[in-house]
């Protein structure tokens, strides 16, 4: 059990706010899980890069340094971790790179039957998790079909046909041009949630939010800056967060349009 975290964005941004200033902050969240934490974040070369420690997010000496200085990208995943396979390490710690995308999970998936359905060149794990196997599956049937949309939708029926138990299969993904999340949950979809948001949104008139958010949308506004986030929870308070149905996937396009897919 974790939390996840994605954005998608019209430019390079920051995400300082979600982490440490929201009132259900990522480091908050990250009390709940404290096996590790991650980040990773596509730079303005095109490229990947990532940084993960194993300690808790909210103990970390270098999170603000890292968060606050070196995470600026137009799409950025992070993960706060709650183990439940694989050893507290810096390889299992999500998110993962792997052929050109990135990966994050929350749930526990029968690992063992999970590889079954894997072809041997794609076992090349750094870890030894479900959740990361989870990933190269993901990758592999994408691969297979040329769509991530028909590649995911494909992993989730292998999956389903082999009768593979899971708790949750819910990921935050990118090939560094989309955002991907999908929710699929068998029990507690009360925790196991995922929420999206078009900020800034302008809805509800800013004398109506809080200190916090209105100074943040007016710098978002000033700045040119719009984006999609994805979280497994409410980061705030006050702004217009949609749940994500249950056996769903969400595509943001680079141009911030949204899709929602129902995955069966």
């Amino acid at each position: 059990m974790c939390r996840l975290f994605g954005l998608l964005a019209n430019k390079l941004v920051g995400v300082g706010f979600s982490f440490f200033v929201a009132h259900r902050s990522f480091s908050q969240q990250s009390m709940r899980n404290p096996d590790g934490w991650g980040v990773a974040w596509l730079d303005k070369n095109g490229e990947w890069r990532l940084f993960k420690e194993t300690l808790p997010l909210a103990e970390s000496d270098r999170v603000h340094e890292v968060i606050g200085k070196a995470v600026r990208g137009r799409i950025i995943v992070a993960h706060v971790r709650l183990a439940t396979t694989g050893e507290l390490r810096e390889e299992n710690t999500h998110p993962w790179v792997y052929r050109g995308w990135v990966f994050a999970h929350n749930g526990v998936v029968d690992r063992r039957r999970l590889l079954s359905l894997i072809d041997r060149r794609y076992q090349d794990f750094e870890g030894d998790t479900d959740s990361e196997a989870l990933f190269h599956l993901v990758v592999q049937e994408v691969e297979a079909q040329g769509d991530p949309v028909e590649g995911i939708k494909s992993a989730v029926e292998k999956i389903l046909e082999a009768g593979v138990d899971f708790s949750s299969l819910n990921f935050i993904a990118s090939d560094g041009r989309r955002l991907y999340a999908l929710r699929y949950a068998t029990t507690n979809l009360e925790y196991y949630t995922l929420y999206y948001l078009r900020r800034p949104n302008l809805n509800r008139p800013l004398e109506h939010r809080s200190k916090e958010t209105r100074i943040l949308i007016k710098m978002k506004l000033a700045m040119g800056e719009r984006a999609v986030l994805v979280a497994s929870e409410p980061l705030t308070r006050d702004e217009e967060w949609i749940l994500l149905d249950n056996q769903s996937l969400l595509v943001v396009e680079p141009d911030l349009t949204v899709s929602r897919v129902n995955i069966h």
